[in-house]
């Protein structure tokens, strides 16, 4: 790549990036939110925020990078609800393991000891909050992956002018 073509590449790898970033930005410090205020019975926690903050850019990327793997689109020429319901379980089920790894990686580092650190989290575990917080994500997952397969479907302009010029516009 020359190094006068990587300016445009990093301006166009940007808007590709700024529409499924933005909305995991809103899905998911929505969910810390209503966990914050569910579970622990505050509103705001900045850690929490920022979590959630760096999840919705890894998301962001990862789902940029899905679109260029050739089994995301197993169902490309199927009927639409194939592929938007096969792309919202790939994609809960990727951010529920990646949600277990954060919390072994939280295990690792105690000070206590992992196996010490293990018992605690399996004493706090519940699967009421678990569940929860994996039915949140997977609407979101759901809303993120329709709006994107329809764009894909109708394509972007005609998508642009049904939503924001009405249907009378041609």
């Amino acid at each position: 790549m020359k190094l006068s073509s990587v300016g445009p590449f990093l301006v166009e790898e940007f808007w590709r990036l700024l529409p499924p970033t933005t909305f995991f930005f809103c899905a998911f410090n929505l969910v810390s939110f209503t966990t914050n205020l569910m579970v622990h019975h505050y509103w705001f926690a900045l850690t929490n925020f920022l979590f959630a903050t760096i999840m919705a850019l890894v998301v962001g990327k990862v789902v940029l990078v899905t679109r260029h793997l050739h089994f995301i689109d197993h169902f490309r020429n199927g009927p639409l609800i194939y592929s938007i319901l096969f792309k919202t379980v790939f994609y809960s089920v990727v951010v529920a393991l990646v949600r277990a790894l954060e919390v072994f990686s939280h295990m690792a580092r105690d000070s206590r000891g992992f196996q010490a650190a293990f018992d605690a989290e399996l004493d706090d575990f519940t699967w009421y909050h678990f569940a929860g917080v994996q039915l949140w994500l997977l609407v979101c997952f759901l809303i993120y992956v329709t709006g994107a397969e329809i764009t894909r479907a109708v394509g972007k302009d005609r998508m642009i002018k049904l939503l924001f010029h009405g249907k009378g516009t041609s």
